[in-house]
């Protein structure tokens, strides 16, 4: 943890405050009662003074790294037609873009981005440990949820395949067993529009897509009053198999409920 002016000067005043305090209780014993008196009331005062300061500045310190955010990356979207898109992914090491921008075919509506994260619990975030996350899959999805089930939008890595999943690098490798919160799966989405540029960021417990806000279409589709969804699907009540040929779901007789859990894309 980096010392900052808010545990420095606490600690300098609290020095003072001590020194204070303890000459006065010396010259209280030397019968020095007036100016040992005052060195007592001084010091105190000194001390309580420089744990207020210290507080303030904790909770202060606490706050900045509950709410810290990197940027992981940047998503740019070109319209290819109608509910198909191409998006440009340039990702970033330590908020640093690599300027190795890739680009990955999503249908749908909205545009999805997401990987492992890495949650500490909030006493170790306040020390200097933040998270650790990476973004590995990339895919499209629809504002109605029976298109999804329908059309299966594709998902792809969005990283480099032959690093491994993070997860299976954390499993294997992992020790700050006490210091871990969460280790989950985090997406987040946004609707796609041509030429919208989103940033990936990633807080200590998840990701977030956030409109650049140069990007007009990006920042229209987060405040105009839109129409959620161009695309009319019919509910999915047919049973629903993985790529094995299990049956995930199977629709009870004359349901109109929509399935609860799609078949995963193969591949």
């Amino acid at each position: 943890m980096s010392f900052s002016i808010w545990w420095l000067i606490p600690a300098f005043v609290g020095l003072i405050g001590i020194l204070m305090l303890v000459g006065g209780v010396g010259r209280v014993f030397k019968a020095k009662f007036v100016s040992g008196t005052f060195r007592v009331l001084f010091g105190g005062l000194t001390l309580a003074g420089a744990a207020i300061v210290a507080l303030v500045g904790l909770n202060l310190q606490t706050y900045v790294a509950l709410s810290k955010e990197r940027v992981a990356g940047k998503v740019t979207l070109k319209k290819v037609s109608d509910f198909n898109y191409v998006a440009t992914i340039d990702l970033a090491d330590n908020g640093v873009f690599r300027n190795q921008p890739k680009d990955y075919q999503v249908t749908g509506e909205l545009v999805n981005v997401g990987g492992p994260v890495v949650k500490f619990k909030p006493w170790a975030n306040v020390i200097g440990m933040d998270s650790i996350f990476r973004v590995e899959t990339v895919g499209g999805s629809y504002f109605d949820p029976d298109c999804t089930n329908a059309y299966h939008p594709r998902v792809e890595s969005a990283d480099d395949p032959d690093k491994g999943s993070l997860m299976k690098v954390l499993g294997s490798s992992w020790k700050l067993t006490n210091a871990t919160d969460v280790i989950h799966e985090s997406t987040s989405g946004q609707a796609m529009g041509d030429g919208a540029v989103y940033f990936i960021k990633a807080t200590q417990g998840a990701f977030e897509l956030e409109p650049d806000p140069t990007s007009k279409m990006a920042v229209d589709l987060q405040t105009a009053v839109i129409t959620r969804s161009g695309a009319t699907c019919d509910p999915v009540t047919g049973p629903v198999t993985t790529p094995a040929g299990e049956i995930q779901y199977q629709a009870p007789a004359q349901s109109t409920q929509p399935p609860v859990q799609p078949a995963n894309p193969p591949g």
